[in-house]
Parts: structure tokens; sequence; C-alpha cells
């Protein structure tokens, strides 16, 4: 059966890439992070019961009743190269030429667009974050093209960050205009980076997941606390255990 809902936690991490011939869906894609320990969702439940608990600051600014850690999600090989496989697929069957070069958006698709770069056989430009600002550190030569590559997107912060340096360090870079991601859980079809373009979001599933404004953020009216949750491995615990 082409699914991958019902297996174990050991068997997800034992599981080669080659026996995943089929392109996941949502369902998925989401039993994989839940049973990986790399998604949360609010528990609204809980919180009619008293435990408010916490909930998540988006790199955009906005709030969330979910959220994805891709740091825990891609740490496996193994599934690390299942996901970069189903993102290579896609670009071939929409016949997109192979990039001259590949970058994923840190610190959380860095090691994704190394594997798609190794897959693509094409050389990675590396991006960094330092001081919680994205900076490019390599060269890419006049004309060459550039794929980025995200791990989820809402509001394409990062993203749009991430071209912005891109643009500002290598003037004569050209982007691929298209955004590859895991999932796309905004309602985007599209990053538009100003000066430069439109980016086609390619994810390999959609799923919706609530954000807000801070100042119409539904949670906060509850009394839960906001926080960032991929600051720290302690931040993430916080955030998991808040209603428990």
């Amino acid at each position: 059966m082409n699914t991958l809902c019902g297996m174990t936690h050991e068997d997800l991490l034992a599981l080669k890439a080659e026996k995943v011939f089929w392109l996941l869906t949502a369902r998925d894609m989401m039993y994989l992070a839940k049973t990986l320990n790399a998604f949360w969702t609010y528990d609204y439940e809980a919180a009619t019961q008293g435990r408010v608990g916490m909930h998540a600051l988006l790199k955009s600014g906005r709030h969330s009743d979910g959220f994805f850690e891709s740091k825990i999600l891609l740490a496996p090989e193994n599934i690390r190269s299942i996901i970069a496989h189903q993102i290579v697929w896609q670009l071939q069957a929409l016949d997109i030429p192979a990039p001259n070069y590949v970058a994923g958006v840190p610190n959380g698709a860095t090691l994704l667009g190394e594997s798609i770069a190794e897959m693509l056989r094409v050389p990675v430009a590396r991006l960094e974050k330092v001081d919680g600002q994205i900076i490019l550190a390599a060269e890419i030569p006049k004309g060459a093209t550039l794929l980025l590559v995200e791990d989820f997107c809402t509001r394409g912060t990062g993203f749009t960050e991430a071209v912005t340096e891109v643009k500002r360090r290598q003037p004569p870079a050209r982007f691929m205009p298209y955004a590859p991601v895991i999932v796309n859980r905004g309602s985007l079809k599209e990053i538009s980076v100003e000066g430069v373009g439109s980016f086609e979001i390619l994810p390999v599933v959609e799923w919706r997941i609530e954000d807000w404004d801070p100042t119409d953020c539904p949670l906060c009216v509850r009394g839960s606390e906001v926080i960032k949750p991929k600051v720290s491995a302690e931040n993430w615990q916080m955030l998991t255990t808040s209603q428990v």
C-alpha cells in the first residue's frame, strides 16, 4: 500500500528512500511529521479545561496554532532524502530545467537544499544565518541560475529575505521563478519580492494552518503565551508540553 500512514516511528527511520516511489499526500506528510514529533498543534480542548499553554510565533511575526519543526523532520538522512526526491520529481514533472546552483533558506532548509543539489548534480550556493540575518556565503557567477528551497511557507518571509540578500550581494544572479517547499501552510500561491519578481510556490503538499496578526490572535485572548519555537530545543519542549 502506497502510504506512510500506520508505520511506526522505528519503521519510518528505517525506511529507504527508494521504497517511497509515490507522491506523498498531505495525509502522509502530516502523519510523518506527527510521528517524528516534528509537528505541534494547539489543544483547544485542553484550553477549555484551563490549560491555555503557549502558541507559536512565526517568522512573519504572526501567531499560529500549529508549527512544523524542520530541524527534527529533516534530521534523519533517509527522511530528508525522501522529501528531497519529492521536490526533484515535482521539478522534473513540470519540465523545469536544472538550475546552476541550489540554496536552502537557512537554517530550516539548509540540509534539504544540499540534498536537492546533490540529486540535481549541481553545486550549493551556501546561505547562512548570522545574528538572525540571512547572509550569502558563496559566489554566484554572472548569469548563473539559482533555485532557492524553503522548508515551510506561510507568508514567504524567510524566502523573501533570502532572495533580497542574494540580490544585494550578487545583482547579476538569475533566480529560478519557483519556490519549492515541503508544506505550503498558508494561502499564498506565489511570493512576490520587490525589485526581483514573483516566485510560484511548489509545495510537496498543501496543508492550511491558521495564523493571525498579533492584534487579532484568539489564543492571546485566551491567555496563551506566544513563543518562538525554533529559537532553541528548550523553546520547542516548552511549547509542545505547555498544555500537558
